[in-house]
């Protein structure tokens, strides 16, 4: 009796360890499917200043023009800003967020006027001011922890991008110094934060091989030269009991009114670099960020073509269609416009899902381009919305 009752007990265990595991590999789609969720969000923290006001020309020079953008970067105050993005972060909290423009800003005073001379005649600043003034990314995560948010950075996802040193002053009406010059030193990253209860593997970032050269003529024979470097982070990362790639990137701005502009051409081939560099893993591949172009047919700007050229989706129109707005840029330079001034579409999530792959539904919205998400002090979270997209799919 008890052998028999033994076999019974043992053949009842098997039978449900047996349902467990085909359950398991069934996944909650049902037997024979899985079905695949990642909720990811993007967001340009924007520097706070229009930094190509330094070519405009300022009556005493570009040292007067860096020390007024300067001014404007204090005005839109990061730190007010940041306690804003991290209530948007606290309310969708993604799985992983792609930052763009992660500022570090840092000063020396007095200038030490050290320069480096260049092949062709040009002359670059060093970039050795240690002083932060800005760490646009410590602030982030501060005001994230405050709200209990746990968000870790991954290290080798971050792109390390243009680091770039300028010497400022503020000048009188005769160009007489009116105050202690200056090196004001700007490092521009693109960085993924995963929330800590997710895994992470296979971390990676690239700056790009085409750079925008970029020369600032400061005296009669004295030009300044750097090149203003981008590029492009990527991880694995786990959500339950699958893996996901994704990739965070910022490309060069462009221009939407001239085709042939050297701009355009710069995104081109930078494009074309970050398609060969991800594009063909195995795993379902998200790839989002600031990409400078939109899906206008008026928009000469070639990253959003080559994209979707090259069989990535645009989850934007995947869940909206292909004429909602879902406009993302930009807002007024100092961000205190009453009503929102976005016009275009150039922040996007796009998918590269693998064979036999089915859509669900996917949830996707534009964000802090709303009244009651502005700062404390009624500025717009940055000069960019953000994205948030939830991808969801069946995998048979």
């Amino acid at each position: 009796m008890i052998n028999r009752l033994s076999l019974l007990t043992s053949s009842l265990l098997l039978c449900v360890l047996s349902l467990n595991a085909g359950n398991a590999l069934a996944g909650p789609g049902g037997k024979g499917t899985d079905v695949y969720k990642l909720e990811v969000m993007t967001q340009n923290l924007y520097v706070g200043a229009d930094v190509f006001r330094v070519f405009d020309g300022a009556p005493c020079g570009p040292m007067q023009a860096v020390y007024e953008i300067f001014e404007t970067v204090q005005a839109t105050n990061f730190p007010e800003r940041a306690e804003a993005i991290a209530d948007i972060v606290m309310r969708e909290k993604p799985h992983v967020i792609g930052l763009q423009e992660v500022s570090l800003i840092r000063s020396q005073t007095p200038l030490d006027n050290a320069v480096v001379p260049n092949l062709d005649g040009t002359f670059t600043y060093l970039p050795n001011a240690e002083y932060v003034v800005y760490d646009y990314l410590e602030l982030l995560l501060n005001a994230l922890g405050a709200r209990g948010l746990d968000y870790v950075v991954v290290d080798d996802a971050t792109s390390m991008n243009a680091d770039v040193e300028f010497p400022m002053a503020s000048f009188d009406e005769s160009c007489g110094f009116t105050s202690i010059p200056t090196d004001l030193r700007l490092t521009d990253r693109d960085v993924i934060l995963v929330r800590g209860d997710l895994a992470t593997s296979n971390a990676m970032n690239v700056n790009f091989s085409l750079n925008l050269p970029v020369e600032i003529p400061v005296a009669p024979g004295f030009v300044l030269a750097f090149e203003f470097t981008r590029g492009f982070g990527a991880l694995d990362i786990d959500v339950g009991k699958y893996t996901y790639r994704v990739v965070n990137t910022h490309l060069e701005v462009g221009d939407a009114d001239v085709p042939a502009s050297p701009l355009n051409f710069i995104q081109y081939v930078q494009t074309l670099e970050l398609l060969g560099a991800v594009t063909g893993t195995p795993l379902p591949l998200t790839v989002l960020g600031d990409f400078n172009s939109s899906p206008s047919l008026f928009d000469p700007r070639p990253a959003y073509g080559l994209m979707m050229g090259s069989g990535y989706l645009d989850l934007w129109t995947v869940r909206k269609g292909p004429f909602s707005p879902g406009f993302t840029c930009c807002q007024d330079e100092a961000l205190r416009n009453t009503v929102s001034a976005l016009d275009r579409r150039i922040d996007h999530v796009f998918a590269f899902l693998p064979a036999g792959a089915k859509l669900m539904p996917i949830q996707s919205r534009v964000v802090g381009d709303r009244d009651n998400e502005k700062s404390v002090s009624g500025m717009w979270p940055s000069d960019h919305a953000g994205v948030v997209t939830t991808l969801k799919f069946k995998q048979k």
